[in-house]
């Protein structure tokens, strides 16, 4: 793989970067309530590499390749007369190469400096997660990024590419990019700055591309803001146009072209630029410049292009920023003012890339340009087979797979005893290296050491095991005559059973018949007509036969008043039940069939109860009224209702007719305890204990009653009683 010069625009960015980090911490946090300083968060050496020499580069040589040294006269690892009894160890390569195959992206990782390098592939198809990075596993590694401008190769969106990133500081995105897409630097707490190389046209911001886990404040006296370079003045209103408050993402911005901190004094005046306004409460564009003062101090301006604002309130003096600009002189980085040269020009090669050509490898300053190391790492090795090479080694051939140097490899015979068959009573024994597939030393003989096998059917009449030997695996038969035993007999046909005969030892079995013998079982009901046997033989075969019913009946029984029934049963257990109505011929009453006492229930009751009342209002009852129970068995009255006739009304019982009107034709009714309640015309009495009426017996009626007044003599129906009869419960 090919690698590239840094462009020299980037040379100059970074140069200057480092020159802004020299700033004095006064200067740095002088109004910081104020002013949102553009800085870089990257501590870097004390000493600084010429901008003057870095100028001196020619433009048009900026995409040559560095020039490959010659490769090296590799030495033999393993001298082939001293063999080695391990593998020869890879040295170790400063970089990490990762390419992934079958990618549409081409990259590096310089794990020394955590430097990823993206270049030369083709059309990138976007990401849909952080998973579809190809630098996923090492992502928590990168400090810096480099997308390389390569002919063919073309970004549609970054989505994703750098999310999670998290110790990520520094972007430099030369080839031409449709869009910054959502999540592009998602989380990348530590990045403080991008660099856009490439015009005339401006990627599109994807809102949501630079949200964070961890927003930063915007007013700290240490700037951690993202600090964002362009070409042209006119893309700071693109970036101007995103929402950064949505994303938690402060943020500064300029120009590589005119003044300020990303150019030299020598071209200073104003410039372009994006940073936070305090009167705007936004990001918004905005002029800044710098003029030499005095010797010591120069004057820092910054104008809002939105609201006119000065963010310095004036003038904003600062100390002079000095960095070694030639033999003669020191150059301040913002204003240009020069003095007496105090530098020694020295490069601490902290920032280094490497090239490859074959399998030897050379890792270069990127500031300065020397060769800081080299060295050869073979990526992988093809190995030949393992061959015998003394009673106590083998060996193999090994080379290179990419450059095809290598030489041997030695190892010690790993040996196992092996034993080979000699005789039906011995066996061989010797020692077998199974790495080189080599017999090692001598041979000697031991007896066999049988183990046996499970017998099994050899003929009708023996059996037989294989003995083999544990050992060395030498095997012969040993023959015996069967060991039977007899199973159960099993029905085989409607005529005969069969059982098995088997060997015990080896299994074998065959079978032996005879003719069934059955023996009857119950005879069991299967309808209300049939019935029917099993016939069974020993073995368990059986035969179904079936046959009619023959009944026993039993004698008649009453069931109820008017019904008898009897059970007819058949030997098997069948049994059923007929029913019939009693019947009494002879008019003996009781029933010809089943002799069951007939029953009837006939009750008398008065047909009216007759009262008498004086002139002063004495009511006089009959005495010999009650109800005649001429039924067969006890009845009971289990209801009394009162019902007034002719304009008569019910009250009480216990009602005084001493305060009733004459003539109101109010009456209170009682008999055998049972009382009229609440008034009305028609009541139901509340019946307790006593009514039960034997059969042959009677039940007195003690009535009487309370009535209002009256003014002449009545004839009249008064009142209705109905009584409710019925048998009594058993």
């Amino acid at each position: 793989m090919t690698r590239y010069k840094p462009k020299l625009l980037l040379s100059l960015l970074l140069a200057l970067a480092m020159v802004v980090t020299m700033l004095p911490s006064p200067a740095l946090a002088a109004e910081a309530d104020d002013v949102p300083a553009i800085t870089v968060s990257e501590e870097m050496p004390e000493e600084t590499p010429s901008p003057e020499e870095e100028y001196e580069l020619p433009i048009d040589e900026t995409d040559e390749e560095i020039a490959t040294p010659e490769e090296p006269e590799e030495e033999p690892m393993l001298p082939e007369e001293t063999p080695s009894d391990g593998f020869v160890e890879e040295p170790e390569a400063t970089p990490t190469d990762i390419p992934e195959e079958d990618a549409a992206i081409e990259w590096e990782f310089d794990a020394d400096c955590g430097e990823l390098f993206i270049y030369c592939a083709g059309h990138s198809e976007p990401f849909t997660s952080p998973d579809d990075q190809p630098w996923a596993d090492i992502r928590g590694s990168i400090k810096a990024a480099y997308i390389d401008d390569c002919e063919g190769l073309t970004i549609q969106s970054t989505a994703y590419w750098f999310a999670g990133c998290v110790n990520l500081e520094y972007v430099e995105i030369n080839p031409p990019v449709g869009e910054i897409g959502y999540h592009t630097f998602y989380d990348c707490e530590a990045l403080h700055d991008i660099v856009f190389l490439y015009e005339p046209d401006f990627p599109v911001l994807v809102q949501g591309a630079f949200e964070t886990h961890h927003p930063l404040e915007w007013k700290t006296d240490y700037d951690p803001r993202l600090h964002i370079i362009v070409m042209e003045d006119w893309m700071l209103d693109n970036i101007c146009a995103y929402d950064w408050h949505v994303d938690d993402c402060p943020l500064t911005a300029c120009t590589g072209y005119g003044g300020g901190v990303s150019t030299y004094a020598a071209t200073a005046g104003s410039t372009r630029a994006v940073g936070y306004c305090s009167y705007c409460k936004k990001t918004c564009a905005y002029t800044e410049g710098y003029d030499q003062w005095t010797a010591t101090v120069h004057c820092h301006r910054l104008w809002c292009s939105n609201c006119g604002y000065d963010q310095a309130s004036g003038v904003l003096g600062e100390s002079h920023v000095f960095s070694h600009y030639n033999s003669s002189y020191d150059r301040c980085s913002y204003c240009g003012y020069q003095t007496a040269c105090t530098h020694v020009t020295v490069c601490y090669h902290t920032s280094t890339y490497t090239s490859w050509s074959g399998c030897n490898w050379y890792k270069y300053c990127r500031s300065c340009g020397v060769l800081v190391d080299s060295g050869v790492s073979h990526s992988s090795y093809t190995y030949g087979s393992w061959q015998y090479y003394s009673t106590s080694q083998h060996r193999r051939s090994y080379a290179c797979s990419s450059c095809g140097s290598g030489s041997y490899e030695y190892s010690y015979h790993s040996t196992t005893t092996k034993y080979g068959q000699y005789s039906s009573t011995q066996h061989s024994v010797r020692s077998y290296c199974s790495t080189c597939s080599s017999y090692i030393g001598s041979t000697s003989y031991a007896s066999h050491s049988f183990s046996y096998g499970s017998w099994s059917n050899y003929s009708g009449t023996q059996h037989r095991r294989l003995k083999t030997c544990s050992v060395c695996g030498y095997s012969e038969y040993e023959y015996s005559s069967h060991s039977l035993k007899y199973g159960s007999w099993t029905s085989d046909s409607a005529a005969r059973h069969k059982r098995t005969v088997s060997c015990a030892t080896c299994g074998y079995s065959s079978y032996e018949y005879e003719s069934h013998t059955l023996s009857p079982g119950d005879w069991v009901s299967v309808s209300d007509t049939r019935h029917q046997r099993t016939l069974t033989c020993s073995c368990g075969y059986s035969i179904t036969e079936t046959a009619d019913h023959s009944l026993t009946y039993s004698e008649w029984s009453p069931i109820s008043e008017t019904h008898h029934q009897r059970t007819g049963s058949c030997a098997c257990g069948y049994s059923n039940t007929e029913t019939g109505l009693h019947n009494d011929a002879d008019g003996d009453g009781y029933c010809d069939d089943c002799g069951y006492l007939l029953t009837r229930f006939s009750v008398t009751v008065p047909a009216s109860l007759t009262m008498t009342v004086s002139k002063y209002g004495e009511v006089y009852a009959a005495s010999n009224a009650a109800i005649v129970n001429n039924s067969t068995g006890m009845v009971e009255v289990t209801g009394i209702t009162v019902s007034t006739d002719n304009g008569w009304t019910l009250v009480p019982y216990g009602s005084n007719m001493a305060s009733a009107k004459v003539d109101s034709k109010l009456i209170g009714f009682s008999v055998n305890g049972a009382q009229s309640g609440s008034g009305g015309n028609t009541q139901m009495l509340t019946l307790s204990d006593g009514w039960l009426i034997p059969s042959s017996e009677s039940l007195p009626l003690v009535y009487d009653a309370v009535v209002s007044a009256l003014s002449q003599p009545v004839s009249e129906q008064v009142l209705t009683v109905v009584f409710v009869l019925e048998w009594a419960p058993k």
